[in-house]
């Protein structure tokens, strides 16, 4: 989860709360995040935090290296998760990402169009008949519902989602 801070260029996104869930969907790592520049928009509605959430949270560089041993060299699944990567200021592989945001398989299997991007709640109504995020947002919520889809659509994953057709694969290289 993000919340907007302040800073020289303006507003910016920043790590407030990070969640991270094994294949069966347990725990590996769940904490809140004190972002380094002083917070200007919790974002609660989307993000779930408040300000009671950061008040004895992880200072972020400390909490980056926490998170980056559960998902260095690991495929990482999730929904949308440029902003994510950008807010941990982590570039993995792409090789290694498994965006349900952006696999077309997903959106065959919940009768969609391919060319929009369906938000995580809506692809988890349409496919594991389940609604999420109705009361608040739970960042262990979305990873595990993110999990879920990613196991419905596994065995087409890789027909759908072509990391060499997409330049980041190969940006390490220049």
């Amino acid at each position: 989860a993000v919340v907007s801070t302040q800073s020289t260029g303006g507003r910016k996104s920043a790590l407030a709360r990070c969640s991270v869930v094994d294949y069966a969907g347990e725990i590996l790592f769940d904490g809140y995040v004190r972002p380094i520049q002083p917070v200007t928009d919790y974002r609660t509605r989307w993000s779930g935090i408040k300000p009671k959430h950061l008040t004895s949270a992880t200072p972020m560089v400390e909490a980056r290296k926490l998170i980056l041993r559960h998902l260095k060299g690991k495929y990482l699944v999730g929904h949308d998760l440029q902003n994510d990567f950008q807010a941990l200021n982590f570039k993995p592989h792409p090789a290694l990402v498994k965006d349900t945001s952006k696999c077309i398989a997903l959106r065959h299997l919940a009768g969609l169009d391919v060319k929009r991007k369906p938000s995580l709640r809506l692809l988890t109504r349409l496919i594991r008949g389940k609604d999420i995020q109705s009361a608040s947002h739970c960042s262990i919520e979305d990873a595990r519902a993110a999990m879920a889809l990613f196991k419905a659509a596994e065995d087409n994953w890789e027909d759908q989602t072509n990391p060499f057709l997409d330049d980041s694969y190969w940006a390490h290289l220049t």
